[in-house]
């Protein structure tokens, strides 16, 4: 059995925090670990800022702030790597003051509660690497203080809801290893402040209902996502779909993957910019190579149908080509 033990119990956390607060704690508790397998208590730390969980070295935590007159309220809920398989907790939303939800690497199913739409407090959101299922709901998108969602390596279905266009605050979106379908909505690109995009290896494996006629995400890409002047990360992959060529943009990014969305015509001169990696394979991008100006650490271009010759400077940098 996994023991994750908070400072005390829930009789004395009572003293500070307010009676709903620990009621929907105790429910939420239940509902993470519905089967019992992990052993869950809490108590009274809210008094010096926060409520922590240990298990060996793992950072979760429960944070939580205190007014004046030592009336508490839990503003985030962190348990990592917990062996955690039961649900996502609906009575999160009755912890009104939360900003901070990190569920990462457990086994929870199951969908994204309707309730979460009225948290406008949340500022993260992380469920990456657990089992949940069903489509992305759009009711993500009334939750505008969002600036961190990482929805990464779930078995999420469906197309990416447009509603996601309306988080004007978020800077770092991940829905990759997913089963996702369709194209990417035009409206991402409403999201100005985004510096952090990565939408890879969603891939049905010829599971796809028949109505959709795919294999997974479709392309092409937006142009428009491409214009996000605020980009720093942008990893998009195995996006088949018709043909389509790079738009002439600066590509002053740290992270540029672009591998398998079918692009053709030759590279722009502005994607050598491209600071650290720079991933164009499986394309059918065509003409030769240029000079190199930028020292990045991974250039990768196979699976093209480039010609020419590779400029001396290439071969003597120290890049990985």
């Amino acid at each position: 059995m996994v023991i994750i033990s908070f400072s005390s119990s829930i009789t004395s956390l009572a003293s500070l925090l307010p009676p709903e607060e620990v009621a929907a704690l105790t429910q939420i508790i239940k509902t993470l670990n519905e089967d019992g397998r992990v052993s869950l208590t809490h108590g009274d730390s809210c008094e010096s800022g926060q409520v922590s969980i240990t298990r060996g070295i793992n950072n979760n935590r429960i944070d939580c702030v205190c007014d004046d007159d030592k009336i508490c309220h839990i503003t985030s809920l962190e348990v990592r790597d917990s062996d955690l398989s039961g649900r996502l907790p609906p009575d999160l939303a009755k912890l009104t003051r939360v900003q901070t939800i990190d569920f990462t690497r457990n086994y929870l199913y199951g969908t994204i509660p309707v309730e979460w739409a009225s948290m406008k407090n949340l500022s993260y959101i992380s469920l990456t690497a657990n089992r949940l299922s069903g489509n992305i709901p759009g009711h993500l998108g009334t939750l505008t203080a969002l600036t961190y969602l990482s929805l990464e390596s779930n078995q999420f279905s469906g197309v990416v809801p447009p509603e996601l266009g309306k988080l004007s605050s978020l800077k770092t979106l991940i829905l990759s290893s997913n089963k996702l379908v369709g194209t990417l909505p035009e409206a991402l690109a409403q999201i100005k402040d985004l510096t952090d995009f990565r939408v890879r290896d969603n891939n049905l494996n010829g599971t796809v209902p028949d109505d959709l006629c795919a294999t997974g995400l479709q392309g092409p890409i937006p142009r428009a996502i491409f214009l996000l002047e605020n980009l720093t990360d942008l990893k998009i992959s195995d996006t088949p779909g018709p043909e389509f060529q790079l738009p002439i943009v600066p590509y002053k990014m740290d992270f540029l993957v672009l591998r398998n969305i079918s692009l053709n015509g030759t590279i722009p001169k502005e994607i050598w910019d491209v600071k650290k990696t720079l991933d164009l394979t499986f394309n059918k991008l065509v003409g030769g190579l240029p000079p190199v100006t930028t020292q990045r650490n991974f250039t990768f271009l196979s699976g093209n149908m480039l010609t020419g010759t590779v400029p001396e400077s290439f071969i003597q940098s120290d890049q990985y080509l």
